[in-house]
C-alpha cells in the first residue's frame, strides 16, 4: 500500500507536525493516537494491516497525525491553564490546517477521525464543537471529562473542552441539525473496558440531548486495550459503506 509522510511548521503550536498517509483514494479518516502517541502509532498497532482491503482497493485513506497530549494535557511542568490554552491551538491546528490539507489531498468532501483511549477525547471533543469539519467520528474505548487532569483548576477554557460540561447547556440548532442530519459520532467500550462507566453515562447524555450516534459494547473480554481497537476498526470500515 502506498504511504507518504509529510511534515510542516505550525505556528498555532509552535512546532513541526507530521502526518502519516496510508493509501492512495477514497475519503479521509484521521487517526489521533492515544496519550502519548505520534504519528507513528499507527504503524506501531500495526492499523493498516486490519484495514488493507479497503486502502488497496481505494476506499479509505488513513492520515495519522502527531498529538501534542504530552505537552498540554499530561504535561506536569506547566500551570493547568496553560495546559489546556496548548490543546486549544492544537484544535486551531486540526481545525485550520490539517482538515483543509485531508481535503486536498483526498479530493473530497468527507472527512473522518477516529481514536482510541485518550485520542477518543480527542475525536468527540473536535467532532462536537466541529460537525461541519468532520463526517463520522469513531470513539474506541473514550474518555469524555479531563477534569482529572486541571488539578482543581477550572476556567471557561476548561468548561468549553470538556463534553461533559458543555453539551447540557446545548441549545444551538445549527449543532443539533449536523449531528443529527449530516454527521455521526460512533462509540465503541467493552465490557471489561476501565472506560465502561464514562461511556456508559456520556451514552446516556447523548440520548438525553437527542443527539444521534451509535454506542457498541463488546462483550466480555473486550477491555481497553489495542488488540480489540484492532478488531472494531474492520466493523467500522465495513458499516461505514452501509451507512
Amino acid at each position: 500500500m502506498e504511504v507518504n509522510y509529510y511534515e510542516w511548521y505550525s505556528h498555532r503550536v509552535g512546532m513541526n507536525m507530521g502526518v502519516l498517509r496510508i493509501g492512495h483514494w477514497g475519503p479521509g479518516m484521521i487517526y489521533f493516537p492515544t496519550c502519548g502517541g505520534k504519528h507513528g502509532e499507527i504503524d506501531y498497532y500495526r492499523l493498516q494491516e486490519d484495514a488493507r482491503w479497503w486502502l488497496n482497493q481505494g476506499k479509505m485513506q488513513f492520515f495519522a497525525i502527531d498529538s501534542i497530549n504530552q505537552e498540554s494535557w499530561y504535561n506536569p511542568y506547566i500551570h493547568p491553564a496553560d495546559r489546556v490554552k496548548w490543546a486549544m491551538g492544537y484544535e486551531d491546528y486540526i481545525v485550520h490546517e490539517l482538515v483543509p490539507f485531508v481535503r486536498h489531498m483526498t479530493q473530497n468532501p468527507f472527512v473522518g477521525c477516529m481514536g482510541a483511549s485518550f485520542g477518543g477525547y480527542n475525536v468527540t471533543n473536535l467532532f462536537l464543537k466541529h460537525p461541519d469539519c468532520f463526517d463520522l467520528s469513531v470513539c474506541m474505548s473514550g474518555m469524555f471529562d479531563i477534569r482529572a487532569y486541571m488539578e482543581g483548576y477550572y476556567d471557561n477554557n476548561v468548561y468549553f473542552n470538556n463534553p461533559v460540561d458543555y453539551l447540557p447547556g446545548l441549545s444551538d440548532p445549527w449543532f443539533y441539525y449536523m449531528y443529527n442530519k449530516k454527521s455521526l459520532l460512533w462509540m465503541f467500550c467493552g465490557e471489561n473496558d476501565i472506560c465502561k462507566g464514562e461511556n456508559d453515562s456520556f451514552h446516556n447524555l447523548l440520548n438525553s440531548k437527542g443527539i444521534r450516534h451509535w454506542y457498541d459494547v463488546w462483550p466480555a473480554p473486550c477491555d481497553h486495550h489495542e488488540y480489540w481497537w484492532k478488531k472494531q476498526l474492520p466493523v467500522v470500515l465495513n458499516k461505514f459503506y452501509n451507512w
